[in-house]
């Protein structure tokens, strides 16, 4: 019975962390209330058809309805206990966010699982970004001015950083650590400077002398490499900011 409650849990957090990053948040919140209420429904059917199993039906007996109202409370307090920047992980312009959640009896274990799980969220999700700018820049160079070799390599520049990403530049923003009976159950919330996505987008093609050679003249990379300049400015004074109220 209690193993049946823990996937019920599973399943949604899993459905949390899934939700499609190109929704809006007001979608991404009814859809997550949707998860959350079949959950509680399911949790409750199963929370009677435990108790018929164990031998007796809710109220047959003092003992038999205590044990039912305590499965159905623990199921409650579990759900309340997710934080909130789980189920909405915060969104802006200046940073990527992922999130991730384990649970294990070992401490440590768990929280290097969870960290692992918002690293895969995190690679996706910093590749989104990536496209989004090859996306951009690839508009703003059109090909009038380029050969269909550079062009080429271009795109084989990019495919290359989507395909080996690199989030060691993430932080850890939230690290909830919360008692789950025996076992430790462990949330995360990683952060990933928008401005050094960028760079990893600049560094690359400037690693390819033919590509850079070809493309440092045009308007598209002034403006790019502008941006990646600024946003790690912004990157920068924000970080001294945060120190100075730290101190």
């Amino acid at each position: 019975m209690v193993i049946r409650f823990l996937e019920l849990e599973r399943i949604y957090l899993t459905s949390v962390q899934r939700l499609p990053s190109g929704r809006t948040q007001r979608e991404n919140i009814k859809m997550r209330n949707k998860s959350l209420l079949m959950i509680g429904a399911s949790a409750i059917v199963l929370a009677g058809c435990g108790t018929m199993q164990d031998g007796a039906a809710p109220g047959s007996s003092k003992a038999d309805q205590a044990k039912y109202e305590y499965k159905r409370d623990r199921i409650v307090e579990q759900v309340k206990a997710i934080p909130d920047w789980f189920k909405d992980p915060p969104r802006d312009e200046a940073n990527i966010y992922a999130v991730g959640t384990s649970i294990t009896p070992d401490l440590q274990f768990a929280i290097d699982a969870a960290n692992l799980n918002a690293k895969y969220m995190l690679a996706d999700r910093i590749n989104s970004r990536l496209r989004s700018q090859f996306k951009q820049f690839r508009a703003k160079v059109g090909t009038g001015d380029l050969d269909a070799e550079v062009m080429t390599e271009l795109e084989k520049a990019v495919k290359n950083i989507t395909t080996n990403t690199d989030v060691s530049g993430y932080s850890q923003a939230k690290l909830d650590i919360i008692p789950h009976g025996s076992q430790y159950r462990v949330f995360v919330l990683l952060e990933y400077s928008d401005s050094e996505a960028r760079k990893i987008l600049t560094n690359r093609i400037r690693k390819d002398e033919m590509l850079f050679n070809k493309l440092r003249a045009t308007k598209a990379w002034k403006e790019l490499d502008n941006e990646a300049e600024k946003s790690e400015e912004a990157d920068a004074a924000r970080r001294k900011l945060e120190l100075s109220t730290i101190q």
